[in-house]
C-alpha cells in the first residue's frame, strides 16, 4: 500500500494546524487578486498547481471564480472528485503540462513548489505558468524559506493526535549526488504514522517527504529572466521580507 496516501487521511487536518485558518489564507490570497485584477471578479480564471484536496479551490468557487485544478498525485484528485465539478480536475506534472488554454491566474499555494527538488524544475514550472498565463496576468506562489527549513532542521519532532492514531513529523537536512565540494541538498520530512490496527496494537507506517527552496534573489532573478515582471514579494505573516521570513509570496506579472 502506498504509505503516503495513508498519510493523506490526516493531510488537510495538519496542514490546518501548522498554517492559518483557512479563511485567513483565503482572505489573503483574495485581496491580492482583487489588488491587480483587470476585469470584473465573476471572469476571472485561475490555474490551481498542486492542488492537493482542493481546499483553497473550493472556496474560491464560492467567489464566482473559474478554476481548474492540477496535481501529479491522484490519490489527492480522489479526494477532491468528492466535492469539485471531475471535468475541471487535471492529473499533470506542475513542471510540463500542456492544457491549449491560458488563464489569468496561475496559483500554487502551501509551498508547493518546494516539492520540486531540482532548480531545472523550479525554472520548468516558470516556463509551464508563463505559456499558460493570459498577458499582463498573474502568477502567484508562495515558498518555504532556506531559513524556515534549516529552522525547522532544529526544532522537536512535531506530533499530532488523530483518535487512537498519532502522526510524528521530523524534518532532516539531506545531501545527495558525488560532488562532494558542492552537494546538492535537500530536506525531507521522516513521517512516522502509529495506525491502531483491529487486534488492539499498533502498526508504525513510515513516509519520507523531500522538500527544496532557493535563495530569494536567484527565485527573483530567474522569474525576470522568464519575461516577469515582480509586482511583490509579501512575507505572509509579517509583511516585509527579510533575512528571517519563513513563508515568502512572490505576486508576478506576464509581460
Amino acid at each position: 500500500m502506498d504509505t503516503y496516501n495513508i498519510f493523506l487521511e490526516y493531510y488537510d487536518k495538519i496542514v490546518r494546524w501548522i498554517n492559518s485558518p483557512l479563511e485567513d489564507e483565503v482572505e489573503f490570497l483574495s485581496k491580492l487578486i482583487q489588488k491587480y485584477m483587470q476585469k470584473e471578479i465573476q471572469s476571472i480564471s485561475i490555474l490551481e498547481t498542486a492542488c492537493g484536496t482542493w481546499v483553497v479551490a473550493k472556496e474560491f468557487e464560492k467567489l464566482w471564480y473559474s478554476v481548474i485544478w492540477l496535481d501529479i498525485n491522484p490519490k489527492m484528485l480522489e479526494i477532491a472528485k468528492n466535492n469539485l465539478d471531475e471535468k475541471n480536475l487535471i492529473l499533470w506534472d506542475m513542471t510540463n503540462f500542456s492544457l491549449q488554454k491560458s488563464f489569468d491566474i496561475i496559483l500554487c499555494n502551501y509551498n508547493s513548489i518546494c516539492h520540486l527538488l531540482t532548480w531545472q524544475e523550479w525554472q520548468n514550472f516558470f516556463t509551464m505558468s508563463y505559456n499558460h498565463l493570459n498577458k499582463w496576468w498573474i502568477l502567484i506562489f508562495d515558498i518555504n524559506t532556506l531559513y524556515e527549513f534549516e529552522s525547522i532542521t532544529r526544532d522537536f519532532a512535531q506530533f499530532y493526535t488523530f483518535w487512537d492514531d498519532t502522526v510524528c513529523l521530523e524534518m532532516f537536512k539531506k545531501t545527495w549526488g558525488n560532488n562532494t565540494d558542492s552537494p546538492t541538498i535537500f530536506y525531507e520530512w521522516l513521517i512516522k504514522i502509529f495506525k491502531k490496527a483491529p487486534d488492539w496494537r499498533y502498526d508504525l507506517i513510515t513516509e519520507n517527504v523531500k522538500e527544496n527552496s532557493f535563495p530569494i534573489n536567484i527565485i527573483k532573478k530567474e522569474l525576470k529572466n522568464k519575461w516577469f515582471k515582480i509586482l511583490e514579494t509579501i512575507d505572509f505573516h509579517y509583511w516585509e521580507v527579510n533575512e528571517e521570513s519563513e513563508r515568502v509570496y512572490f505576486v508576478c506579472e506576464k509581460k
